[in-house]
């Protein structure tokens, strides 16, 4: 499928795309984060945690502790691959189950394991670029299937 890319001028654009994201109802979705260290993956997890119910300050990012969990109006499971060096310590964190289950799964350096994670699944990936009105952030979107199609759809559709 081909990329969508939004342009995110501000944490409003931000905040409104992880809400677009949080209201996904078919269940489990899995949204494969990519972007250089600073780019605004756990921030969009943040915002995406907040719309559901879920205090700002729970959410911090898994880099050491490799995975979040969240409970809010849904359950929000927040990996993070980075420091991960084998397939078999993804697998450890138990993703497997964690898929089993309607959750909204973020996964921050899932292009490092992408073979653990279902073929459906929403890749999305933040970039920082320079502006006349200051620094923004592209997000650029690429869906894998049916389900991550109509994630991608909803959003444009807004």
């Amino acid at each position: 499928m081909p990329e969508t890319a939004i342009t995110l001028h501000g944490l409003d654009d931000t905040r409104r795309l992880a809400t677009q994201l949080s209201r996904f109802d078919d269940l489990p979705l899995v949204i494969a984060l990519s972007g250089t260290l600073g780019a605004g993956k756990t921030q969009l997890v943040r915002f995406a945690a907040e719309s559901l119910g879920v205090p700002a300050e729970e959410v911090t990012s898994p880099t050491y502790v490799l995975l979040q969990m969240y409970r809010g109006q849904k359950t929000i499971y927040h990996f993070d691959f980075y420091r991960l060096e084998s397939e078999v310590e993804v697998w450890d964190l138990g993703i497997d189950e964690v898929l089993e289950q309607p959750v909204l799964v973020f996964v921050e350096w899932a292009e490092k394991f992408p073979q653990c994670l279902p073929t459906d699944r929403l890749h999305l990936h933040l970039a920082p670029v320079e502006s006349a009105s200051g620094t923004c952030r592209i997000a650029k979107l690429k869906s894998n299937g049916p389900k991550s199609q109509r994630v991608v759809a909803d959003i444009m559709r807004d």
